[in-house]
């Protein structure tokens, strides 16, 4: 008979080689690499923490800090990608011309060579290649104390879940928009963790734990959208002297982010049914 952690050791391996792939595919500058590399390493250093103390920390702590570091540095130039591509549809739609948009598309553009300049070498360099065999050297897990059965898995995911729900309910209480908005970023945070957590115990609870998952990935839907937008709004608030384009594309962000603010209610609502989430319970 399979034992229940036996599928997340599997699961960890497919990821692992998702990661190497991804990073040649970045070197060789194909689209949506960096976005998909980046996925990848929150996989792997989420579900580390997810399951932490069931793990061998001595091995596996410093491989949290690694895959730090390296979703910093593809983060830079993902996050660049991101505005670059707003900002376009944006221009698009409003026309071309001389306007303040260009410097912002200027910074952008100087903030994604910067961004590559840094990310490129490193993937070539000894400390990646350190890294990515260490995750191929665990083999899977490096479970702590013997392999967990069923119930401990649902506890360790039970627990997400539980930092998700409170999460929520903190931005909930917060007073002021800019904290409530701070306390949704932390939301969509909780929300990655649950969704990667219960990715890899698809194949341990099947389909309760693909409707987790679809929930959880709903939920960081809606507020990565408005956190692409907070970004945006950021990094136009940063150009000195904006013209009447520039504000105008300001507006249009701003509006965008209360757009994706209201939408989280009942995507929440959607997500926290019992349907859904009922069957973590003790």
């Amino acid at each position: 008979m399979t034992h229940p952690h036996e599928p997340v050791s599997e699961w960890w391996r497919e990821q692992v080689a998702v990661l190497h792939r991804w990073g040649r595919l970045v070197l060789r500058d194909e689209d949506d690499a960096v976005h998909q590399m980046r996925v990848t390493v929150r996989r792997l250093r989420s579900v580390l923490a997810t399951y932490r103390p069931l793990l061998d920390a001595e091995r596996t702590e410093p491989l949290r800090e690694e895959l730090k570091w390296l979703g910093a540095l593809l983060g830079d130039v993902r996050d660049t990608e991101v505005l670059r591509e707003r900002l376009r549809q944006w221009a698009a739609k409003h026309g071309p011309g001389p306007s303040g948009v260009d410097a912002l598309r200027a910074a952008l553009t100087e903030r994604r060579v910067a961004g590559r300049a840094r990310l490129f070498p490193e993937l070539e360099g000894e400390r990646y290649r350190t890294l990515t065999a260490a995750l191929a050297a665990a083999d899977g897990f490096p479970w702590s104390g013997g392999a967990p059965g069923k119930k401990a898995l649902r506890k360790r995911l039970r627990r997400d879940w539980r930092r998700l729900v409170a999460a929520v309910a903190a931005a909930e209480r917060a007073d002021a928009p800019g904290e409530r908005r701070r306390r949704l970023h932390e939301v969509r945070k909780e929300a990655k963790r649950t969704r990667y957590a219960a990715e890899s115990l698809r194949e341990v609870f099947g389909q309760e734990a693909v409707r987790l998952a679809d929930a959880a990935r709903s939920v960081q839907s809606a507020l990565g959208d408005l956190n692409d937008s907070a970004v945006m709004i950021q990094a136009i608030e940063e150009i000195p002297g904006p013209d009447d384009a520039l504000r105008d594309f300001l507006a249009a962000e701003r509006a965008a982010a209360d757009a994706a603010e209201e939408r989280f209610a009942s995507v929440w609502a959607k997500a926290n049914r019992s349907k859904v989430q009922g069957w973590l319970s003790p």
